[in-house]
């Protein structure tokens, strides 16, 4: 696509952020490209507030361990690895990504969810209103009952947006992911 704008005598730019340093830099190269600098830095200093914030609570997150379902069971299974941004959010609030040793996003199996027993599960399956939500298909599925995420409902759908695109509302996503989990703890240390 960029070849063929190109060739129409289109000038593209093209940002390809790999992580939230990218993101920052992405946005400040939007924000000079507009004509909006003063924006743009509002933007990442809002951002990067929120995740020195995040990361300074991280210690009472618990360490939880996490799942990441980027793709359902009716596709086949796929999970973030490392070196995407979920992975990132997941060291940052000081929850382990239980598929960190899995580079960038791999299909896994159902097997490995149960044997991992994760304490979070975070889906960004899409719901369209029709049928099980995704976070009651996840806890229906036959073998996943024993799982701790599902015993304890700890089963969260965010939109694919907030933890898998470069942009600013990552932060979104990291502070829904931490409210989620402080829920978590807090309910465990209250019973």
């Amino acid at each position: 696509q960029v070849a063929s704008l190109e060739a129409a005598g289109i000038t593209v730019v093209v940002s390809d952020a790999q992580d939230i340093d990218g993101v920052y830099t992405a946005i400040e190269m939007i924000g000079t490209l507009t004509g909006k600098t003063e924006e743009a830095a509002a933007v990442v200093t809002g951002m990067q507030d929120t995740f020195a914030e995040l990361a300074a609570r991280s210690s009472e997150l618990d360490g939880k361990t996490v799942y990441f379902e980027v793709s359902p069971l009716e596709y086949g299974l796929w999970t973030a690895g490392c070196d995407t941004f979920m992975d990132e959010i997941a060291d940052m609030l000081g929850l382990v990504n239980l598929f960190h040793d899995v580079c960038s996003w791999a299909a896994i199996s159902e097997e490995q969810v149960i044997d991992f027993n994760p304490d979070i599960i975070v889906t960004i399956s899409m719901y369209y209103g029709e049928g099980p939500t995704p976070e009651e298909e996840i806890a229906s599925r036959a073998g996943w009952e024993n799982i701790t995420a599902v015993k304890e409902g700890a089963i969260l759908n965010l939109p694919n947006n907030e933890l898998s695109r470069p942009g600013p509302r990552l932060a979104d996503g990291a502070q829904e992911l931490f409210d989620f989990v402080l829920s978590i703890v807090e309910q465990e240390n209250a019973a």
